[in-house]
């Protein structure tokens, strides 16, 4: 069986094995998997389409949060939220926003499971158009980033957000809104909801200790998203006035911006400072309390515009973008006056980021000269950073483009999370398979090796009674007739008597025949001491056997061997030297042989033994008694050899034993 390196990896770490979740998965399942090579490659284009949408802002702090139902005992009580505009306007689109994480550090609090949306006429008959219908399904909890409802230009007079399941808290359910933006163009037309009053935004019920909770909080513009930035980084801080003691009562401060010509003007923008330097700072040098003045003339009455701090509950931006609306009264100069100004270190100092003018859904004050009371023209501070499209940190982007890309960011970011969760089942399931089938294996490994291990015990076994049956036979032809030859021979004395020469010989007779015997049951115990030899240990064999049966002939062994040898199993050897002797026994009594030349040779391949003697010799094709030929082929050919005879009648014999080497 084939198994990928990978697929071992899950062994490091399993959910629910203690291994500390997935893996830090270690393994790549892709290989195996279609599905999941699908799911990352729809993972991997959703990753790309990311770089091209704005980055999620970090949270912005504020001490105005929104609008926060009663608490219910039931997810399932309908909660809702009503924003009543003077009258029908055209949207583009509704968006939603939760509170900021300060509310309970919860990123997403309280914003609803379940909710629908709806764009109301005027009159309790009027028109209903349903624009977003959540009430079937969980919606995904959007975080800190916008939810944006496409209204596609239908014209509402009221908008109403209904909660049909309820956020849970605990042990207690709840529904809560950090803010609802009503898109037109590049305006929010809920910014005029707080200068007209709290009357303008209902609920079906409210709770919560101002300023931080209201109904009114869902338009003012204090939002967890902060304001719309892009990536550019700019080289400005924005407007700084010159310090001025707070004890000597100095004048207050003030800028002013030249639109070059009356406009009829929708709104003023304002951007609060966030110079690194107060970087823990929000909203540095936003005056406490302010108005904003339209003048058609530097000398004309002031048109004053209603400030958002509505209800008299007066909270500071942070960085957060302050909206103030004109209704198109005409001007063209605007002026920001200080009424109570922002203390820094025992001076007062009026800072912004930028000040934005809006008229024909365009911003007028772009680039337009500045007047002040006295600026501070250093260190990125100037009176042209108040108009030159910068916050302290980056480039200012429209409302609606930046919270469409921010909404198709959590849209796409909960696709992620949704295929990080197939992903994760997935290999789990490719985890769970692979432990069966490793299990599989391994008992199939257990089993093979249980069946190795009894067959390999089982050949042994076989092996030691073959062992044993031949020792048997070896016993009885060996020890037993020549034991047998002197049970004769001392019948024969013991029945005859006889004279003493003959007794002497038997006698002699009887001692040879016993050393014979002892010399067989010496090789028959060294074969059964010893699995196997080595190849000097067969050549000692071999010379030992040729010193004790050719005692009285001259004679030679030589041994040649080639590395590496394989030495022959040890059932080869015994027949080896069975043979060996056996020709060296027809040599001693039928030969007559003056000399015997022994010749070992054996190589990686084969073992080639060589007895060669001078003797009377015979012709191979007769029969010889006691050559016992058929035996020596036979025992050769038990191991794949075979035995070669030459020989001629007065010029000796020549015997060739040869034997592989590998059994």
């Amino acid at each position: 069986m084939r198994i990928h390196a990978a697929a071992i990896g899950f062994c490091i770490a399993l959910p629910g094995f203690g291994g500390g979740g997935m893996c830090a998965w270690a393994a790549d399942w892709t290989w195996l998997s279609p599905e999941l090579r699908r799911v990352e490659a729809e993972r991997s284009v959703l990753q790309s389409m990311l770089a091209d949408l704005p980055t999620a802002p970090a949270a912005e702090i504020t001490q105005r949060l929104g609008w926060h139902s009663e608490y219910s005992s039931t997810a399932d009580r309908a909660e809702w939220v009503e924003l009543r505009l003077e009258q029908s306007e055209p949207l583009d689109a509704v968006v939603l926003v939760a509170p900021p994480t300060s509310a309970s550090g919860t990123p997403g609090y309280g914003f609803p499971v379940r909710f629908q949306v709806e764009l109301l006429g005027e009159g309790d008959d009027a028109t209903r158009t349903l624009i977003a219908d959540h009430t079937r399904e969980d919606f995904p909890n959007p975080g800190l980033l916008p939810v944006l409802i496409p209204a596609k230009g239908h014209a509402a007079a009221r908008v109403r957000i209904t909660a049909t399941r309820l956020f849970r808290d605990d042990q207690r359910f709840l529904c809560a809104l950090g803010e609802v933006m009503l898109l037109c163009g590049n305006r929010n037309l809920a910014a005029k909801l707080e200068a007209q009053g709290p009357q303008q935004v209902r609920a079906s019920s409210s709770q919560g200790t101002r300023p931080d909770w209201g109904r009114i909080n869902v338009v003012d513009g204090h939002i967890a998203t902060g304001p719309p930035l892009g990536t550019r980084v700019g080289s400005t801080l924005g407007y700084h006035s010159q310090r001025m003691s707070e004890s000597r009562d100095p004048p207050a401060p003030w800028v002013s911006i030249d639109l070059g010509a009356v406009l009829p003007i929708d709104e003023v923008r304002l951007f609060p400072a966030h110079p690194p330097q107060f970087a823990h700072t929000q909203g540095y040098g936003f005056p406490v309390r302010y108005q904003i003045e339209l003048r058609a003339s530097e000398d004309s009455p002031p048109i004053v515009l209603p400030t958002p701090q509505s209800g008299g509950y007066h909270a500071l931006p942070g960085d957060n973008v302050q909206t103030l609306v004109a209704n198109q009264s005409r001007g063209r100069h605007v002026r920001l006056s200080v009424l109570a100004p922002h203390v820094s270190n025992g001076s007062a100092v009026l800072a912004l980021a930028e000040m934005q003018v809006w008229s024909g859904g365009k911003n007028v004050a772009l680039r337009k000269p500045v007047n002040d009371l006295a600026s501070l023209e250093e260190k990125g501070w100037s009176r042209a950073a108040l108009v030159d499209g910068f916050s302290s940190t980056n480039d200012i982007l429209d409302w609606p483009g930046w919270l469409a890309g921010l909404s198709q960011r959590r849209e796409i970011q909960q696709q992620i999370a949704t295929l990080d969760l197939r992903q994760q089942r997935l290999t789990q399931q490719w985890q769970r398979r692979s432990l069966a089938a490793l299990a599989l294996v391994t008992l199939a490994a257990l089993v093979g090796s249980v069946v190795w291990f009894m067959r390999e015990r089982r050949t042994q076994q076989l092996e030691m009674e073959a062992l044993r049956q031949r020792i048997a036979r070896d016993l009885h032809d060996e020890i037993g007739s020549s034991l047998g030859s002197i049970s004769l021979i001392t019948q024969d004395i013991l029945a005859h008597g006889g004279d003493a020469a003959q007794t002497n010989a038997d006698l002699r007779e009887i001692k040879h025949i016993a050393d014979e015997t002892v010399s067989a049951m010496r090789d028959i115990t060294r074969l059964i001491q010893s699995d196997r030899y080595g190849s000097g240990d067969l050549a000692s064999l071999l010379r030992e056997t040729a010193t004790r049966l050719l005692r009285t002939i001259p004679h030679e062994v030589k041994v040649e061997t080639t590395p590496p040898t394989h030495p022959l199993p040890v059932d080869a050897q015994r027949d080896l030297i069975l043979m060996f002797k056996e020709a060296l026994y027809n040599i001693t009594r039928h030969a007559a042989a003056s000399r015997v030349d022994v010749h070992l040779i054996q190589n990686s391949a084969q073992l080639a033994l060589r007895i060669h003697d001078n003797g009377c010799g015979f012709h191979p094709t007769a029969p010889t008694p006691g050559m016992g030929l058929a035996n020596l082929q036979r025992r050769a050919a038990k191991h794949r050899g075979h035995v070669e005879i030459t020989s001629t009648p007065g010029q000796g014999t020549t015997l060739h034993f040869l034997l592989p080497t590998h059994g």
